[in-house]
C-alpha cells in the first residue's frame, strides 16, 4: 500500500468518524478474542495505543491538508495576480489604441477644417479682388473724359 493510499484511507476514516457513523467492529482472526472486554469497558493499552495513533494518524492529515491548501492558496493568488496583470495590460494597450484612434480622428477633423478655411480664405481674395476690378472698371466708366 502506498503512502497515498494510507492517507487517503486514514482521511476517509477520520471523515466517516466525524460524521457520527459508528466504528464498524473488527472481523476476521483474532477479533474479540483475548479480550474479555464488554461494550462499556475499556481495554487498556490497546486502546490507548489505537487512541494515540488515531490522533497522530488525524494530526498528520490535518496538518498535510492545511498545507495543501496553503499551497493552493498561493497558487491561486499567483494565478489571480497574473491573470490580473494580463488584463491591466491589456486594458492599458486597447486604451492607448483608443486614444491613438480618437488623436488620429481629431487630427484628421483639424487637417479638414484648415482645407476648408483655406478655400473660404482664397473665395474671399478671390470676390475681394473681383470686386476691385469691378469697382475700377466703373469708377474709369464713370470718370472718363468727354470725347471730343
Amino acid at each position: 500500500m502506498s503512502a497515498w493510499e494510507r492517507w487517503w484511507n486514514a482521511g476517509k476514516k477520520l471523515l466517516h468518524r466525524d460524521r457520527g457513523t459508528p466504528r464498524q467492529p473488527r472481523s476476521g482472526p483474532g477479533a474479540g478474542q483475548g479480550s474479555a472486554a464488554g461494550p462499556g469497558e475499556k481495554r487498556g493499552l490497546s486502546n490507548w495505543v489505537e487512541d494515540r495513533a488515531q490522533r497522530v494518524v488525524e494530526h498528520a492529515y490535518e496538518s498535510h491538508a492545511q498545507d495543501l491548501e496553503h499551497r493552493a492558496m498561493r497558487v491561486m493568488t499567483s494565478v489571480y495576480e497574473k491573470s490580473a496583470d494580463d488584463l491591466e495590460e491589456r486594458a492599458a494597450r486597447a486604451l492607448r489604441r483608443a486614444i491613438e484612434a480618437e488623436a488620429e480622428h481629431i487630427k484628421d477633423a483639424i487637417e479638414h477644417g484648415i482645407e476648408v478655411k483655406k478655400r473660404e480664405v482664397r473665395l474671399s481674395l478671390l470676390v475681394l479682388v473681383v470686386s476691385s476690378l469691378v469697382y475700377l472698371a466703373l469708377y474709369w466708366i464713370t470718370n472718363r473724359p468727354a470725347a471730343p
